[in-house]
């Protein structure tokens, strides 16, 4: 129960800032090149947002550019403290050579970051921040919309007891 209030408080922490509609203006302009982060840090994300939201049945995070959308979003949304926290998280990232170890390394990698930041703050937590900003970035984003969930351009009527079948797709608003 704890984690889910904590998601649901740094997401709206995300998705309440009053910049996020210019982060998605920008977001969705191209082509697009980091404007916060340097390349070596853009690959530890590229490399990161795929061990969160690998390739399934549905397209990698890098594949929607969330990576690029946390480089926007990050200066954008984020408190100066929490910018040097994702920073500084990243920063050991990079260290360790992460974008270019195999898999399971970078899996283990990140259980042992998120097993170490789940006693702290949202602000003071690398693993916190990068899930919800990576979740929020390829769920908004064209691909996840219209790949990852259900989507229907011009939505029909309201229903409101559909039933649902095994393994349905969530939808996207």
């Amino acid at each position: 129960m704890t984690d889910r209030r904590s998601f649901l408080r740094g997401s709206s922490v995300l998705l309440g800032s009053a910049a996020l509609g210019n982060v998605l203006a920008a977001f969705a302009a191209s082509p697009r090149k980091a404007t916060f982060f340097n390349a070596h840090e853009m690959s530890a994300l590229r490399a990161v947002v795929d061990v969160i939201l690998p390739a399934t049945d549905s397209p990698a995070a890098s594949a929607a550019d969330t990576h690029h959308f946390i480089d926007l979003a990050i200066p954008a949304c984020a408190k100066p403290a929490a910018q040097k926290t994702f920073r500084e998280g990243l920063a050991s990232m990079v260290a360790s050579g992460f974008a270019n170890q195999p898999a399971a390394k970078q899996v283990e990698w990140l259980k042992a970051r998120a097993a170490a930041d789940m006693p702290l703050a949202y602000d003071q937590s690398f693993f916190k921040m990068l899930k919800d900003y990576t979740l929020t970035g390829y769920f908004l984003s064209e691909v996840g919309a219209t790949q990852a969930l259900a989507y229907e351009k011009i939505p029909g009527g309201y229903w409101g007891d559909v039933p649902l079948v095994a393994n349905q797709k969530a939808w996207a608003i």
